[in-house]
């Protein structure tokens, strides 16, 4: 059962890291299309009076789905690891899926208000932005529990 699990692991772990390194390429572009219209041009409405929080808007995307992403990959490869060694649910990754919740806050946060650097004034907080970092957050609770029980199960015979 293990090489069967560790192999779906590994595949999805492939799959995760093309797709993800090909989004975060694009971001990087557009991004720095934003400040620098290169490589692709991106025509942001930059106001002086908001300039400051446009640009964190921007940036802020990038960062949050590039930490969205390396927390994803690193739940991955510590999950492929720690099957190999015998255990089903490693304590790192209680860790790292409260970190992915954040990043998803953030990513999903400015993504949906990319709108402001193109010359909008409205803020939006969606459900999703809600939500999403919700589940996860619930996730990693539920995940603690299981390597708490995990942990007690190794100890008695």
């Amino acid at each position: 059962m293990k090489k069967d699990s560790s192999k779906s692991l590994k595949w999805l772990t492939g799959v995760t890291t093309i797709f993800g390194a090909l989004y975060l390429l694009m971001l990087v572009c557009q991004t720095c299309g934003l400040f620098f219209g290169y490589p692709v041009r991106q025509t942001a409405e930059w106001m002086a009076d908001i300039k400051l929080f446009q640009a964190s808007i921007a940036i802020f995307r990038f960062i949050g789905a590039a930490a969205s992403y390396a927390c994803i990959i690193a739940f991955l490869l510590n999950s492929i690891s720690a099957l190999k060694n015998g255990t089903i649910f490693p304590k790192k990754n209680v860790g790292i899926l409260f970190g992915a919740a954040i990043s998803s806050f953030i990513f999903i946060f400015c993504n949906s208000n990319m709108h402001i650097v193109f010359g909008t004034r409205q803020i939006e907080l969606s459900f999703v932005e809600i939500i999403v970092p919700v589940v996860i957050c619930a996730l990693a609770i539920i995940y603690r529990i299981a390597v708490q029980i995990s942990e007690e199960n190794s100890l008695t015979i």
